[in-house]
């Protein structure tokens, strides 16, 4: 499989030429340029995030630390006293950061669901979703945002799949198939529920007029 630094260079690679494409084309500013060239970077790693202690797990466990304690900062504002705010902040970004991450270890494996088609097209869903309910996109860039997570999660998988041939002896590693997965019978449970939550995404969410 390929390292932390080819995701990442890839990843930023593919990002800043489908962004200098969009920007050519109107479809996004400069502005949002930069934020998408960011997403479709950072999805490069996030399949990995369900290998324990791995850097994309301890990045995206700090971001999701640092968004808790802001979160909680601006949630109870003006509603308790400066010291049990900070107490608030302080204690729920260390919830995230040590309790969750231990039990999100604790029932992942690593190449298990996060590396799998659906899980490509999830967290996909997942930025449209929060970029119209919490961040205030317009229909367009949501979509357009979800696009590049969904594209910079693939990449990874492709890159994983392709460093699981041999070509000098035109081999496979015992890796190959582990990174674009559609289905196991192992978890077949599991699967069909993300199958499931994929499905009423795509109900669910409002689609862009053009692609209706």
């Amino acid at each position: 499989m390929a390292n932390f630094q080819t995701h990442c260079t890839v990843a930023a690679g593919g990002s800043i030429v489908a962004t200098a494409v969009c920007v050519q084309s109107g479809m996004a500013d400069h502005t949002q340029g930069l934020l998408l060239i960011s997403l479709g970077t950072l999805a490069g790693i996030l399949p990995d995030i369900d290998s324990d202690h791995s850097i994309p797990t301890r990045l995206v466990f700090n971001v999701i630390s640092f968004a808790v304690a802001i979160g909680s900062l601006f949630a109870l504002l003006g509603q308790v006293n400066l010291l049990y705010l900070l107490g608030i902040s302080l204690i729920s970004a260390l919830f995230v950061r040590y309790i969750a991450y231990a039990l999100f270890a604790g029932i992942t494996e690593h190449r298990g669901l996060f590396h799998s088609l659906p899980a490509a097209l999830l967290f996909g869903l997942s930025t449209v979703s929060i970029g119209i309910h919490m961040l205030g996109w317009s229909l367009h860039f949501a979509w357009l945002a979800a696009a590049f997570v969904s594209g910079g999660y693939l990449l990874h998988l492709l890159l994983d799949e392709i460093y699981s041939v041999n070509f000098m002896g035109s081999t496979l590693k015992k890796s190959f198939g582990s990174a674009l997965t559609l289905f196991t019978r192992s978890s077949w449970l599991s699967y069909l529920l993300l199958y499931a939550i994929v499905g009423a995404g795509f109900y669910l969410l409002p689609m862009p007029n053009h692609l209706i």
